[in-house]
């Protein structure tokens, strides 16, 4: 196929119409900039963490001087970042007004429960404030969100869009990181970090233009990386760091003849999860499952099966937990990836295992996330109807929205490493032996939230 992009084309629908028809305003333009909402200074904050605006204002009004700040401090390893607190959880809510807001992102801490206790509230009592982090100025459209926690970071990383467009929120310096772009636009992309690498894969490969045009799959390796502060003016960028194309999996149609033109491929991404050094991955077409390997670069074919739950998949003690179908109830995957020798390609089994409280299915919801200590939480998001105004421009947008969170306790995962042969003998169960539920609001009076944009990291 041709190496030369052409025209950006808008394939999404009026979402994407919305990104691409509509002036984006720079990220210091003083018009759009505000004062923090009335609403965030009410009673009832949970999971506060760092200043509010105010000192979050007066340390951007002071002059910066040229700064490069080295991430790579010793002494903090893995689940050893919080010092012993374990790991927090975050939530990232995209404004209704993402189109033409500067800063369309909002960031904000959730103080989970780590066991059932009378804070523990169900949705039809009193609402707890989540009170706001930070802003991210970026161009909104298209983005996806992941975590990246190591030896050196615990990073909020945004990817995507049109353009393609980084973005990075430090959780312990409560820094606003831009990045470096992707080589190529990619709207929604599925996102997978390993280490200090994230990689970013097109979920619906285009071969005509952008968004989603070659190269599908890339690379950015923040090992190295330096955040670096303006000379002039606010912010802060990453250097030492850049996009790097890989190869794409070898089942993706690629030289295309001009008659295949009138009726391209659909390519969807359908599941992904990353075990150890390698990244499966499965698509809406009878291809199986791929593996890429993270150290050799090289993808390898291990099944002739998909992937057997939908979306991403993660990782909870000695197992995995993912969705049985769309919007279905929830089941723990025992996946291993062998190699017997570097001449052939790995093996790969997984034994599907039930995730049950009290003899029921766990219908956890789209949005679900591991915690260590055997828990995990699902989040449902909703808009306040009762919260609707009008605004100068005669918009109309919900101000407010609600945020449920259930949080689940399993059992010991450990006897699950055991053979697959016992495994399927045994067909154990991950049993739930606790639930319970906290419900917390947030509110933005001046740009309200979007029904469908946010995601819950827990680093």
């Amino acid at each position: 196929m041709g190496s030369e992009k052409r025209k950006t084309r808008d394939r999404h629908g009026a979402r994407g119409k919305a990104s691409y028809d509509k002036p984006k305003p720079s990220i210091t333009d003083p018009e759009l900039e505000e004062t923090e909402d009335a609403d965030q200074f009410e009673s009832g904050h949970l999971g506060i963490i760092g200043g509010d605006s105010d000192k979050d204002q007066a340390d951007c009004d002071q002059p910066m001087q040229e700064a490069t700040e080295d991430l790579n401090q010793p002494g903090i390893v893995g689940d050893e970042l919080d010092e012993g607190r374990g790991r927090s959880v975050y939530l990232v809510a995209c404004h209704w007004d993402w189109s033409r807001y500067s800063k369309p992102y909002s960031v904000y801490n959730v103080g989970v429960t780590a066991t059932a206790t009378a804070t523990s509230s169900p949705p039809q009592a009193k609402r707890k404030r989540l009170r706001r982090i930070t802003r991210l100025p970026t161009a909104a459209g298209g983005k996806s969100f992941t975590s990246v926690r190591s030896i050196h970071r615990a990073w909020i990383v945004g990817v995507g869009g049109d353009p393609g467009e980084t973005v990075i929120f430090d959780t312990r310096t409560e820094k606003v990181v831009h990045g470096p772009a992707l080589n190529s636009a990619k709207w929604c992309p599925a996102l997978m970090a390993v280490g200090d690498k994230v990689y970013a894969m097109s979920k619906s490969p285009s071969w005509i233009a952008d968004p989603d045009f070659p190269p599908w799959f890339e690379l950015l390796d923040l090992s190295q990386s330096k955040v670096v502060a303006a000379t002039a003016g606010r912010g802060y960028h990453l250097e030492g760091c850049s996009w790097i194309k890989l190869p794409h999996p070898p089942c993706f149609p690629w030289k295309l003849r001009p008659v295949d033109y009138t009726l391209l491929p659909v390519v969807i991404v359908m599941s992904y999860v990353v075990v150890d050094a390698y990244i499966l991955v499965s698509f809406n077409q009878p291809w199986g499952t791929y593996a890429f390997d993270t150290n050799s670069i090289k993808w390898h074919k291990v099944d002739d099966k998909r992937l057997p739950f939908t979306g991403c998949a993660a990782p909870h003690g000695s197992v995995f937990l993912g969705l049985s179908k769309d919007n279905g109830p929830i089941n723990a995957y025992r996946i291993n990836v062998t190699t017997s020798d570097k001449e052939y390609d790995p093996c790969l089994s997984i034994v599907v295992l039930p995730v049950k409280y009290m003899e029921h299915e766990v219908d956890a919801g789209s949005c679900f996330f591991s915690l260590e200590d055997g828990l995990f939480c699902s989040l449902r998001f909703s808009l306040d109807s009762s919260s609707v105004i009008r605004s100068k421009n005669l918009e109309v947008f919900p101000t407010k929205a609600h945020v449920d969170l259930r949080t689940y306790q399993t059992e010991n995962t450990s006897p699950l490493e055991a053979p697959e042969e016992t495994l399927l003998a045994v067909k154990p169960e991950v049993r739930v032996c606790s639930q319970w539920e906290q419900a917390f609001k947030i509110s933005c009076s001046s740009h309200g939230f979007s029904p469908f944009a946010f995601a819950l990291l827990s680093i």
